[in-house]
């Protein structure tokens, strides 16, 4: 039986909004939007304005933070290994197991593991994925767009040699 059925639930959960984003599912059911004539549909790619929240805002703000982050974590993981290291030892001294020895690196390894979770659910928004630019006639590019279906709110067709990945 199941002891923690809240955690189940949060990964079937998250297992079927993986796979409805993967496989497009949308409920919307906007209209296809239309080519002007004479445009070959296989050099357009769709974007779509970023629409701004909270989610996008914090996501941006913490991208200045990723490689203090990953030398924070670097750093964290470099502890923890020594810690496991350490009470293995202890137990090898003693020539028995003691599970007093595996409470501190256990307690920091769930710590550690919670702790970039978050901050990777925080950093990394679909956006973050999907953002692009695009390059006006003077090359100069705006990078307020994101790539979207054809069928998105706000969609409009761009040349495929105007967009820019970041």
């Amino acid at each position: 039986m199941n002891k923690k059925p809240g955690l189940l639930f949060a990964v079937a959960l998250f297992a079927i909004i993986i796979l409805a984003t993967s496989f497009h599912m949308d409920f919307g059911g906007n209209p296809p939007l239309e080519l002007r004539s004479g445009v070959n549909p296989e050099n357009v790619l769709y974007v779509c304005p970023v629409t701004s929240s909270v989610w996008e805002t914090m996501s941006q703000s913490l991208h200045y933070l990723d490689r203090y982050a990953s030398v924070f974590f670097a750093f964290i993981g470099i502890v923890l290994t020594f810690s496991w290291g350490w009470a293995i030892y202890q137990n090898l001294l003693k020539d028995k197991f003691s599970e007093d020895a595996y409470k501190n690196p256990w307690a920091l390894t769930k710590a550690f593991f919670w702790l970039i979770i978050i901050f990777t659910i925080l950093i990394a928004t679909p956006n973050r994925f999907r953002t692009v630019g695009i390059r006006d006639n003077h090359g100069k590019v705006d990078y307020s767009w994101v790539l979207c279906d054809n069928t998105s709110e706000g969609a409009q067709a761009v040349s495929y040699k105007r967009v820019v990945s970041r």
